[in-house]
């Protein structure tokens, strides 16, 4: 699916002149990102491993950490570029670190469409920086708007605090670390929770209980912790995005989770077997539904897993995850559906 609004940054982007800054989430695909020729004065911050990997491959300048305000020092840009996200609390951070970033009379390009909420978030910005300056029209609702940083308000958007770790506390489910910026970041996941309740039943198809468990796209780490709690085991967690790892990194410590959580792509990197893997797999790319995501989650878990193992994969019920896992796996069964979502087992 064409991103209109990607189209608009990147013809910006093609022409930006000083220093510039270039705000990569997970709404650019990294196929999308590696179209464009890096420019020597334009770095690029991201939250994303497969974005920055894929980038600092074409040679750009790349920063890897989760939008952290001290990642420039001030007045370091002339431009700022960004194709809002689709998490608020992220588009108010970047907002409001460009009045720290930007130079006194820069830029900052904000691209979206109408559905994204672009004209809210453009007003917003206009009314803590400066002015607005310019609009570009795209195809579809597309558009692109430039701010010019100016006479900075003393209030800055609500972030949610979105720098802050916390504890959130999770009703019966326990009390664990998490922050803004991770999916589901202030709850359980309904899929996941799904899955968690099935999971003492089915250990009793294993021979001998697992002891190698991989937590596929891991979030802040709640499979993982709840999984701990009905079998002593190993625990390979492994996430996209640099603030899920770390959390999950936090909460794996708190609760004497026995393992480690790595950064990496889809687990593209990680080696050896697994007696168990357990998939929550995302199904969108930023705004839009992705098919590819689930077919490499099935891939890497068909690689990753034991010859005797199992994988469990909780999506929702239209996915046709059945039809994608059949040509790789011996094993699919549905065994749950609860018609919004349903849990597959795998097995090679």
């Amino acid at each position: 699916m064409i991103d209109h609004a990607f189209e608009l940054l990147a013809n910006e982007l093609t022409g930006c002149e000083g220093r510039a800054l270039w705000v990569v989430d997970e709404n650019i695909s990294a196929t999308d990102a590696q179209l464009l020729n890096p420019a020597k004065t334009l770095s690029v911050l991201s939250n994303r491993y497969d974005i920055s990997t894929a980038l600092k491959q074409c040679g750009f300048d790349i920063f890897l950490n989760d939008f952290e305000l001290n990642s420039f020092p001030p007045n370091s840009f002339d431009a700022i570029y960004y194709r809002v996200s689709k998490e608020k609390a992220i588009v108010h951070h970047i907002i409001n670190s460009s009045a720290t970033w930007l130079k006194p009379g820069g830029s900052l390009f904000l691209t979206g469409y109408k559905n994204d909420g672009i004209k809210t978030y453009v007003s917003k910005a206009a009314e803590y920086l400066g002015e607005q300056k310019d609009k570009q029209r795209g195809d579809k609702t597309a558009m692109l708007f430039e701010v010019v940083v100016g006479d900075v308000g003393e209030k800055p958007l609500d972030d949610k605090s979105y720098s802050k770790e916390r504890v959130v506390e999770l009703k019966e489910k326990g009390a664990f670390y998490s922050k803004p910026g991770i999916f589901g970041w202030d709850k359980v996941d309904q899929g996941s929770a799904f899955l968690i309740s099935y999971l003492p039943e089915l250990m009793g198809r294993f021979k001998q209980l697992p002891g190698t468990v991989l937590d596929l796209g891991c979030g802040y780490g709640y499979l993982s912790f709840s999984a701990s709690q009905l079998q002593t085991a190993r625990f390979t967690a492994t996430d996209n995005n640099i603030a899920a790892v770390a959390m999950c990194r936090k909460n794996f410590a708190e609760y004497a989770v026995h393992g480690e959580a790595i950064l990496d792509d889809c687990g593209m990197h990680i080696q050896g077997q697994f007696d168990l893997v357990l998939c929550n797999p995302p199904f969108h790319q930023g705004f839009d539904i992705d098919g590819d995501l689930t077919k490499r989650f099935l891939e890497q878990s068909y690689r990753l897993l034991a010859p005797n193992g199992w994988a469990l994969f909780v999506v929702n019920a239209f996915i046709p995850l059945e039809k994608k896992a059949a040509g790789l796996f011996s094993t699919v069964e549905t065994v749950a559906n609860n018609r919004s979502f349903k849990l597959v087992v795998l097995a090679r």
